[in-house]
């Protein structure tokens, strides 16, 4: 549900104000925007996370936004790339990996010998990343659970 409720934000005052969840607003200026969180919904991300925000209870829509999302348990499959894209991009956001990928499915690429699959190869955080790796013709990006039983390496989930 969308208001016209005003809110002053790091951005200014607010445009639109969206309720996604409880506790968690998307908010909306003439020039930028971001996650408003409760208190309570602050205090759910990891201190670590916490620490790399520039906004207390704000996430800002370019960068910290697809992290929170993704870690409070609202985004979709793009926000946890961007997230992954992000925290691994860039310093700040660095912290936030770990906790992203305990939430998140990864890739492995695996080769087609002979119409059977080898070891998983690597451990990719995104579909991106393996399909570059695999873009040679004779390898395929799958997600982990299409790599086991083979899939035995870290992070890997049974």
């Amino acid at each position: 549900m969308t208001t016209e409720t005003l809110i002053s934000t790091p951005w200014g005052w607010t445009h639109d104000v969206e309720e996604l969840a409880e506790g968690i607003q998307r908010v909306t200026t003439p020039s930028h925007g971001g996650l408003k969180l409760s208190s309570e919904r602050w205090n759910e991300l990891p201190a670590a996370v916490r620490a790399t925000m520039l906004n207390p209870t704000f996430a800002e829509e370019d960068c910290e936004e697809p992290i929170v999302r993704t870690l409070l348990g609202i985004g979709d499959a793009r926000d946890r790339e961007m997230a992954l894209k992000m925290a691994g991009y860039f310093d700040r956001y660095a912290p936030a990996l770990p906790h992203l990928r305990d939430r998140s499915p990864h890739y492995h690429v695996v080769a087609h010998l002979g119409g059977y699959a080898t070891d998983p190869i690597g451990r990719f955080d995104t579909t991106e990343e393996a399909e570059a790796f695999a873009d040679t013709g004779r390898w395929e990006a799958v997600p982990c659970e299409r790599a086991l039983p083979l899939c035995r390496g870290e992070g890997c989930r049974p």
